[in-house]
């Protein structure tokens, strides 16, 4: 498949007027999404001051993708995906806005702050499938490319915004005021804003006329115009439906195992973070932006040059490549601050050589982020066919948070248990083998094909056969 140069892609993208409004929800949307978590996490830190409670938070961020993930996958493969992008976007307006209330009832009340975080959470789970399945109705096939890059950068650029600026600046400038004797803290304020922009987000998908949500017809017409009851009925079929199809194409299989692990390592990063500034470089926790920035800034300019790397290196070597890297910056960072006691025993953490050391191993590992995430998701792009589009995104979320939950609520223990240097090797070790288990994986399938349909017991057979078929040659 031509690719086209990034420097071109991206401005051909943006002036396309569809695209350029789905891009700038999913800006926007994401950007509220981000800044509502970290609003949360600080709500519950100062009403609670409890660690389990904070943790218990991040769970019903994540906790909705696993549980609604793949239905609503099977979802929007059977539904308009514009009236979805435009139903979960205003529903979400509606469920913060109910948020804000709750909060100026009583901000002490935990469990409606968890039901409405699940609710808002859970909303979003159909937002994101719908997306994905759009954006390639919205571009060329030499433009799919430079379109997703676009995306993973717009996805870093809505998390640097919502944690970095909005929510930080917003709950630190903003005052406590009152309005007929409601007191109004700067979270409330929070949501009120980002209950405008999800609204903002609703009016732009608006703006996108019905005819460019153009479906490629790879099955039936009946498949499209299912009423909702046999939607429900068939629901759980069609779930095992798209995981043996992500199963029995291997291609498709390793790109979405590759970009649940890339995910997985982006939040691992994000976790440990603070134990790497306090605990492994004994510095301030608020020296936090020397380990998110240069990652950030990496994974950025890494999907920036993604487009014009990926033709000439290919998606097996650029995944290997990027393994490589995060495993080598990873295992450098508790290396360095072991040379830097070494050379300067009294004052080793406060030398700007070992915070340029550091803050140039963080940009290595948003770069190697890059070089698995980009070509893993082009990949899925390449490998799923129009009519199970949305069920294969769900099921990569599902695979995504199950693997994160876990992650999320035992990192810092783990780290505290064992320390932060030896989680590091630890972490190390396994980048290192899944990038050489992804090359054993790809090589072992090469041969394999894109599996058909799945309408029935003899076509499932058929492909059974062809599979046993393409091993014996």
């Amino acid at each position: 498949m031509a690719v086209i140069a990034p420097h071109d892609g991206y401005l051909t993208l943006l002036r396309k007027r569809s695209f350029l409004y789905l891009w700038l929800a999913q800006l926007i949307s994401m950007t509220c999404f981000f800044a509502s978590n970290y609003a949360v996490l600080v709500l519950i830190e100062e009403v609670t001051g409890s660690t389990i409670l904070v943790g218990l938070a991040i769970i019903c961020f994540s906790l909705p993708a696993l549980i609604l993930g793949a239905p609503a996958g099977v979802f929007v493969d059977r539904v308009n995906k514009r009236r979805v992008l435009l139903a979960s976007n205003f529903l979400r307006a509606i469920a913060t806005l109910i948020f804000v209330i709750s909060l100026l009832v009583d901000r002490h009340q935990l469990i409606p702050i968890y039901l409405l975080t699940l609710l808002i959470s859970g909303i979003g789970q159909f937002f994101t499938p719908a997306e994905g399945a759009t954006i390639p109705m919205l571009v060329s096939e030499e433009e799919l490319v430079p379109a997703l890059s676009l995306f993973n950068i717009t996805f870093m650029l809505a998390q640097a915004i919502g944690f970095i600026l909005l929510a930080p600046l917003i709950l630190s400038l903003l005052p406590t005021y009152t309005i007929a004797s409601v007191v109004i803290h700067p979270v409330e304020s929070l949501y009120l804003i980002i209950a405008v922009l999800y609204a903002v987000c609703t009016g732009l998908i608006a703006l996108i006329p019905t005819r460019d949500f153009i479906q490629v017809a790879r099955g039936s017409q009946n498949r499209r115009n299912t009423q909702n009851l046999e939607i429900v009925s068939n629901m759980w079929t069609e779930m095992y439906q798209g995981w043996v199809f992500v199963r029995r194409n291997k291609k498709l299989f390793l790109a979405v195992v590759q970009l649940s692990f890339a995910g997985t390592l982006l939040l691992v990063i994000g976790e440990l973070a603070s134990p790497i500034v306090t605990k492994l470089l004994l510095l301030e926790a608020n020296k936090m932006a020397l380990v998110f920035a240069p990652a950030g800034i990496g994974l950025v300019g890494g999907s920036v040059l993604m487009p014009r790397i990926l033709p000439r290196l290919g998606k097996s070597r650029a995944v290997f490549t990027g393994a490589v890297a995060l495993a080598a910056a990873t295992v450098l960072l508790p290396l360095i601050t072991l040379a830097a006691k070494a050379i300067a025993p009294n004052s080793w953490n406060t030398n700007p050589i070992l915070l340029i050391c550091v803050a140039l191993v963080m940009l290595i590992a948003g770069v190697a982020l890059a070089f698995i995430n980009i070509p893993a998701q082009t990949s899925m792009q390449e490998q799923t066919p129009e009519w199970i589009k949305g069920r294969v995104f769900a099921l990569q979320l599902v695979l995504y948070n199950a693997a994160a939950i876990p992650i999320i609520l035992f990192i810092g223990g783990i780290a505290d248990l064992f320390g932060v240097d030896r989680v590091l090797y630890l972490l190390s070790i396994s980048v290192l083998g899944f990038g050489f288990w992804g090359l054993y994986y790809e090589r072992k399938h090469a041969i394999k094909s894109l599996p058909e349909p799945l309408d029935g017991k003899k076509e499932g057979e058929k492909v059974a056969e062809e599979d046993t078929l393409s091993s014996k040659l």
